[in-house]
């Protein structure tokens, strides 16, 4: 297939909010089958790219068969998240309190933990949080010294929130969800992007998982990511980006994960890409044409 352009797909950090941007991208996946049953979400993405608990569906849209076919689709996660949520979102050790084994590493370890990152054939960029170096920590295809580590480990790595979930330990590191420093990882990723494609034009999908109007850090690091993205599209004209970001009520509970509160996500993001059909079929008219 001749690639037109590259496409990019970035996901803000999210809990149980990645109900929304599963359903943005269960959304795209159905459009793009209708135009040809061949495809998939591996089909059309060059480059995926998440932080915090958005890195356990990012990482599983990845994943093929021998027969080069997506394993998991959009739709089948978000199954997975209506289903599971509660659980593995649970602050409590329920599963083996003696093993202190949190719902949440359990059931990474049970889907994800017999599958490395070798088995991984896409380039991806995973953020996560050393607490040791301070910084953020990288998880890309192109590291070598890792390819052995389950994904199961590295999902763990990205969504293990500090103060609620124990660190993950790989080498001296300590590891964990980049959540106080990170939300918006969309910036990053097309750096990531232009590394590998400098040549090319770049598509970016950038999906958020909801906002409030509150002026908390996180809130403002997701916006000015926003806008600097914007400005970076006005003159670089290899850039083509769009960022779906739907507003949450603003008395939103984050640490609600009730089946009312997932109910809800569901209906918010049924109403937001109803609102914004027309850049959806801007979107994937340009997608298509990649196909082709």
């Amino acid at each position: 297939m001749f690639c037109k352009y590259r496409i990019l797909l970035s996901i803000d950090g999210a809990g149980i909010k990645g109900i929304i941007p599963l359903k943005i991208l269960n959304y795209l996946h159905q459009s793009m089958i209708q135009l040809d049953d061949e495809l998939d979400v591996t089909s059309w993405v060059d480059v995926f790219s998440s932080c915090s608990a958005s890195s356990i569906f990012t990482g599983a849209l990845m994943l093929k068969d021998k027969q080069g076919r997506t394993i998991h689709s959009p739709g089948q996660m978000l199954e997975f998240y209506l289903k599971r949520g509660p659980q593995i979102f649970s602050h409590n050790v329920g599963v083996n309190a003696e093993d202190s084994i949190y719902p949440l590493t359990f059931t990474l370890n049970h889907f994800f933990g017999q599958i490395n990152m070798t088995d991984v054939r896409n380039h991806f960029l995973f953020l996560s949080y050393s607490k040791s170096q301070e910084s953020l920590f990288s998880f890309t295809n192109f590291m070598d010294r890792y390819h052995d580590l389950s994904l199961a480990k590295v999902m763990n790595a990205c969504s293990a929130i500090p103060g609620v979930y124990p660190s993950v330990k790989l080498g001296n590191l300590e590891l964990s969800d980049a959540l106080f420093k990170l939300q918006n990882p969309s910036l990053m990723a097309y750096d990531y992007a232009k590394m590998l494609y400098p040549n090319e034009h770049l598509i970016l999908i950038s999906i958020g998982a909801g906002e409030t109007n509150e002026l908390t850090p996180l809130n403002m690091q997701v916006r000015e990511t926003h806008q600097q993205l914007l400005e970076i599209s006005e003159y670089d004209p290899k850039l083509t980006y769009f960022r779906f970001q739907p507003k949450l009520k603003s008395n939103y509970d984050a640490t609600d994960i009730s089946r009312e509160k997932m109910d809800e996500l569901v209906e918010l993001s049924e109403e937001y890409i109803f609102n914004e059909m027309t850049v959806f079929e801007e979107l994937l008219h340009l997608m298509a044409f990649k196909a082709v």
